[in-house]
This record gives C-alpha cells, structure tokens and sequence, in this order.
C-alpha cells in the first residue's frame, strides 16, 4: 500500500512526514471498495503526521510516498482482532469446561475475559511482528516526477 505525503521535517537521520489519513488503498471509495480508512474518522483528524527513517535524504517541503509492504495489514488486524476473539471463544471453552454444575455462566465470563486479556498481551507483546524497536514499518519512496520517472 502507497500513500502520499508532504516532509515536514528532517532531523538525525527521519523525516516527518504529514500524509492524509483518507487516502486509503485506492478502492476504499469505490462502490465496493473496503472503506476501511474511514474507522480512524470519528476519532481523530483526516491528518497525521509519521517519523520514518530517512535514508534517500528527502528535505522539508517535498512530495513523497510511503509503503507499507502487502502482508502488514494482515498481520495488524490478527494482531487487533483476531487473535484476541480467539482468546475469548477459547477462554469461555476452557471456563464452562472446569465449571462446577451452578456457576457455568460465571465461569465461562471469567474465562473469556482472561482468555482475551491473555491474546491481546501477547499479541503487543510479540507486537505482530509489525515493528521492532518501536519503528513502523514504513518505507520512503520519492515522489513521481512530473515527466515521467519513478524516481525510486
């Protein structure tokens, strides 16, 4: 996935950069398309501003894009929701099984609470295996140039 952006700033080897959060895969405004980019709406401003490292010496002012390799997406949403829903289907199992006859329900809510508590630690922990150090898993490419070249 590509978006576009402005470099705000460079210092010690990263850009800022402001990209737009609407942007989206492309299809996301389509009829059909996912509409995927609109979730973030509701909580915060069409615009966001991104440290990512700077190793091409872009500058301040210039137009540039921002990958995200093709499975990072994927990975994100097991990491936020999958795996934790998961953790609730198998902690509400593993709760009503060890039940005695007249607390199965709370059993069952006890499992399911800590059996999502214990999928979404460990998915932040293991971090999806999004990022490490801390870094999103971004790239930056030069924008394309008005005749023509990629400028990669």
């Amino acid at each position: 996935m590509r978006v576009s952006g402005v470099v705000a700033r460079v210092e010690e080897g990263y850009a800022w950069v402001d990209v737009s959060v609407a942007q989206g895969c492309g299809r996301c405004k389509e009829p059909g398309g996912c509409g995927g980019v609109n979730i973030a709406r509701p909580w915060g401003p069409s615009g966001r501003t991104v440290r990512v490292a700077n190793p091409i010496g872009v500058q301040p002012g210039e137009q540039v894009g921002l990958l995200i390799d093709e499975g990072v997406p994927l990975k994100a949403a097991l990491a936020a929701y999958a795996w934790p829903v998961l953790g609730v289907l198998v902690g509400a199992a593993l709760g009503t099984a060890v039940a005695s006859p007249g607390g199965v329900d709370l059993s069952a809510g006890l499992g399911a609470l800590a059996g999502g508590l214990v999928a979404a630690l460990l998915g932040r922990w293991r971090g999806g295996g999004l990022s490490r150090g801390g870094e999103l898993p971004l790239r930056l490419e030069r924008a394309v140039s008005a005749t023509g070249g990629c400028g990669r």
